[in-house]
């Protein structure tokens, strides 16, 4: 019996009966979730490690070039992206009917402007970003990076749908089908890379295109399996309907969009910092930096599951609804401090065959295997700080959410600008970054009320 039905006969019966049973219910619908979520997610470190290995082959430029596209990219991207995947999640969570058809037809609307505004600053803008995370108009690796750029763009607008009708599965309940679909992608864009990169010689633009492609490959099927499952209906609404939808959207939505904001800025000044050092510091940045976010996927997933079962069942004002909280939380605290633990011992054990794998350069190896001990670090704050994050903004708490991630930010960015520049003082501030995501963001007396108001 699935626990939102579970919750439903123990409200009307002792809330005590069937705790045993709850809590199997509970646990299986978390597995259900953060496992295909886990996977699901792991897909985009692996494109990204993908075009990671296939560029490191055309020399160290085009590998800091790519770097520095990424983070260029994961900039202006994540201004918007990341407020609708989380509050698209939460929002269509507890809805039905009418309710969740219009919800449905905000969030893929805003989904579609929003990508379409995306395309139109990278493709216009790339050098002036590129620019304003520190590479100069003559470095050599501006010409690669605004290639890789401007062809990537073409795909944001399927990416940002993909990633609104993945948060509209992932509030339902369902996992699989954003896995299905992710895994496809990436199969396209692994098998694309070789093909464009070397075999039609676009270097750089290659990978770009090869993630375009598979993103647009990719997004037919999806949202005729999300109108299978919610009639979506866009066009043809009234005025007053898009206001409506949307400002319970935006309500939300601007909370995030600031935590987001700190993010970006966190990323872009570290970047920018890599960036004017050399071109072998930046190409080192690239890879530890990609090591780092393969890492927070896994934690990504925990997230997702905690905020999904919360969402779900929220507000908590029954007996049934306050100890199936409890279980959540519990079980989302410690699975992160499990995969704490893995993940800084496998990357400690697999270190040289990590960097080995993601670079050929002997001088990007060393510079980063000295940063590698902050590195495994930030993996380690990270599985407490995101399995947090997901039982915060599952409580609907996104003020808090927000604050606490410009607060960590500040900190970050102030411990690299004061510290002489070098890698090691770069990932020395990104390892503060989430180690006061666990302290600050989910301040410990802020995380412990919201559990006894439980």
């Amino acid at each position: 019996m699935p626990a939102r039905t579970m919750l439903l006969s123990l409200s009307a019966s002792d809330p005590n009966s069937n705790k045993s049973q709850l809590r199997k219910s509970l646990d299986a619908e978390f597995v259900q979730i953060g496992v295909p979520a886990l996977f699901s997610l792991a897909a985009e470190p692996v494109a990204a490690i993908a075009d990671a290995i296939f560029v490191a082959k055309l020399g160290t430029t085009a590998q800091a070039a790519l770097g520095i596209a990424l983070s260029s990219q994961m900039a202006v991207s994540k201004l918007y992206n990341d407020p609708l995947l989380k509050t698209s999640t939460s929002i269509v969570a507890g809805k039905e009917g009418v309710d969740l058809e219009e919800s449905v037809a905000s969030a893929l609307t805003t989904a579609i402007a929003i990508g379409l505004i995306q395309t139109l600053i990278f493709y216009t803008l790339a050098p002036r970003i590129l620019n304003l995370m520190g590479v100069s108009f003559t470095s050599e690796m501006m010409k690669p990076a605004v290639s890789y750029l401007k062809w990537k763009s073409l795909g944001v607008p399927a990416a940002t749908l993909i990633l609104v009708s993945n948060g509209i599965f992932r509030g339902r309940g369902d996992t699989r089908t954003p896995l299905y679909c992710t895994v496809i992608s990436t199969i396209l864009k692994v098998f694309l890379d070789p093909l464009l990169i070397f075999g039609l010689e676009m270097g750089c633009a290659g990978a770009g295109v090869a993630s375009a492609a598979a993103q647009w490959c990719v997004l037919i099927p999806l949202l005729i399996r999300l109108n299978s499952r919610v009639r979506i209906r866009i066009f043809g609404r009234t005025h007053k309907f898009y206001a409506a939808a949307v400002t319970s959207y935006l309500h939300a939505g601007t909370l995030l969009l600031l935590s987001t904001v700190s993010k970006i800025w966190v990323y872009s000044f570290t970047s920018a910092m890599a960036a004017k050092m050399g071109t072998v510091e930046m190409a080192a940045y690239s890879v530890t930096y990609s090591i780092a976010f393969a890492g927070s996927q896994l934690c990504e997933a925990i997230s997702i599951a905690s905020q999904v079962l919360l969402a779900r069942n929220f507000p908590f004002n029954t007996p049934a609804r306050v100890n199936a909280a409890r279980r959540v939380i519990l079980r989302s605290i410690s699975i992160g401090v499990v995969i704490s633990a893995v993940l800084g011992t496998v990357t400690t054990l697999l270190q040289a065959q990590i960097l080995n794998t993601l670079t050929r350069s002997t001088e990007v190896y060393a510079a980063a295997a000295v940063v590698m001990p902050a590195v495994i670090a930030t993996q380690v704050f990270k599985g407490l700080g995101y399995s947090m994050v997901g039982i915060i903004l599952g409580g609907s708490d996104w003020l808090w959410s927000s604050l606490g991630s410009q607060l960590s930010a500040a900190l970050c960015v102030g411990i690299v600008a004061a510290l002489p520049p070098s890698l090691w003082n770069i990932w020395l501030g990104l390892t503060v970054l989430m180690a006061t995501q666990v302290t600050i963001v989910n301040n410990i007396n802020k995380f412990l009320t919201f559990c006894l108001k439980l």
